[in-house]
């Protein structure tokens, strides 16, 4: 071989080097940033994916019954619920969805209130959700803070037409911004597994050693294995929970939304708009409502002509047998009327909107809208309304929420939790092994910053797909290149000799 050739190998091995060094300092501090976030997601993930069962245990004296032979009439039982509620209006209904279940009634406060539906005895009210699941769900969402805002931006004004400044929730942008910073530790992740030729055997690159655990060594090479082979196995499906998670986010999730209807416009069904409200109106237990269909008009009812008397409306015996009828899933959810007056004093009567459950699998995603007074089907709204870009993202959204597959899906999901979080107990263990004492262990920064053609042009697509983190990234490069590189101390502690 040329002396030429050699020095080129040569130069070409040291830059992929540098590479590697670089790619890692950055999985590395996406880590730092992402870890907390992880434990936080997967923690209160498996609590949601298990909600039913959790609440079923915990709560087990309202929500579970001894099954009887046959039951009590839903308007008998809406009666001894008025009787024992006080002045907390009914405003949902949910029929047992087995057997063994109990039947639910939606309260105006947000509660829930249930009856054994065999023997009308009313059991008890409390929180649509048990305190358990409702942290979950509180800080897997929004960090439990919803009442300090920002205003920004909103990308989506270039095509909305809706004004610039929009605010948004912080604790949102924080959960949104860890779950961009995601997408980052999983592609370097994938990176820094992948074996480099340079370093290692082309046998050994294509061979057994790759996806085998070197048990018999001690210290960090032992743990990378224990660290980087779930890691690699878990690559996809972080990606995969970071983009599916992204469409309830305060930022991304309406710009997204918003340039889904632009491109794959969804067709709401064409019945009479009610006065009174919409769709989202009804998320008064929790997250009842599909993360795209917040603005979907709910149809008026039949409204009698001037001064004739109001017809009775149906009964809920009625309604749930119309329920059946349409073909709704079990755990179905019957939503009031909402009734009103119009600007001249005329009244508006609301129809009887039958959902049901979420989470559920993209197909059975079902809205039907029946006349509160004849019975009559008004207008349905189901998956096939969605838009083509709205309807992939909700089939993501719900393997996300381990029901569009049933079972596998769910088996999926857990998994995913339990190896994020032994990703981060190994990681830690890692970081422990490596660190000199008396040092921070932070990873050295090489003195010249080169990752090559490929993996800015990555980056940057990733920064214009997830603007705050391509913020994020800027702030981050800037304090680098002003402050820490200004400074012998934290340019030391950063990894980079003075």
């Amino acid at each position: 071989m040329r002396v030429e050739e050699i020095e080129t190998i040569e130069r070409q091995q040291a830059e992929a080097s540098k590479r590697w060094r670089n790619l890692w300092r950055v999985h590395f501090y996406s880590g730092i940033i992402v870890a907390p976030f992880l434990v936080m997601f997967a923690i209160t993930g498996l609590v949601i994916l298990y909600t039913q069962p959790i609440q079923d245990g915990l709560q087990s004296d309202l929500r579970r019954v001894e099954a009887g032979s046959e039951m009590v009439s839903f308007d008998v039982q809406a009666e001894t619920v008025e009787s024992d509620i006080g002045d907390d209006m009914i405003v949902s209904l949910t029929p047992p969805r087995d057997a063994g279940s109990s039947t639910v009634f939606g309260l105006d406060s947000g509660r829930s209130a249930y009856v054994n539906p065999y023997t009308g005895e009313f059991l008890g009210a409390d929180e649509s959700q048990t305190t358990l699941v409702r942290w979950a769900n509180t800080f897997h969402g929004h960090l439990n803070n919803d009442s300090l805002t920002v205003s920004l931006p909103a990308v989506s004004a270039l095509w909305d037409g809706d004004k610039v400044m929009r605010d948004y929730v912080v604790g949102d942008l924080i959960l949104e911004l860890a779950g961009t910073w995601l997408v980052i530790l999983a592609l370097t992740g994938l990176y820094l597994f992948w074996p480099r030729t340079s370093r290692e055997a082309k046998s050994e690159v294509n061979g057994k050693r790759m996806w085998s655990f070197r048990l018999g060594k001690k210290g960090r090479a032992r743990w990378r294995d224990l660290h980087a082979l779930p890691g690699a196995v878990l690559f996809i499906m972080l990606l995969f929970v970071a983009a599916s998670g992204l469409p309830w986010s305060t930022y991304w999730g309406p710009n997204f939304t918003a340039l889904a209807n632009e491109i794959s416009p969804n067709t709401w069904t064409d019945a009479p708009a009610s006065a009174v409200g919409v769709k989202g109106d009804l998320d008064r237990l929790g997250n009842q409502i599909n993360w795209n269909t917040g603005d979907v008009p709910i149809p008026a009812s039949y409204r009698p002509e001037s001064g004739a008397e109001t017809p009775t409306p149906l009964s809920l015996d009625s309604v749930v047998q119309i329920a059946s009828e349409e073909g709704m899933k079990p755990n179905y959810t019957i939503h009031f009327p909402s009734n009103g007056v119009d600007d001249a004093g005329n009244p508006l009567y609301g129809s009887f909107t039958v959902s049901n459950s979420w989470p559920r699998k993209t197909g059975e995603a079902k809205d039907v809208f029946i006349d509160q007074f004849s019975g009559a089907t008004l207008g349905q709204q189901d998956v096939y309304g969605y838009g083509s870009v709205s309807q992939a993202v909700d089939t993501t959204v719900s393997i996300h929420m381990g029901t569009q597959w049933g079972i596998v899906s769910r088996i999926l999901m857990t998994l995913t939790c339990v190896l994020t979080l032994w990703s981060v107990i190994s990681a830690v263990v890692m970081y422990s092994k490596r660190r000199r004492r008396g040092t921070l262990g932070l990873p050295r920064r090489p003195a010249e910053v080169h990752l090559g053609r490929g993996l800015v042009v990555i980056a940057v697509v990733v920064g214009v797909v997830y603007p705050q983190w391509g913020a994020s990234a800027l702030l981050i490069l800037a304090f680098d290149k002003f402050v820490i590189q200004r400074n012998r101390r934290l340019k030391v502690a950063f990894g980079q000799r003075s």
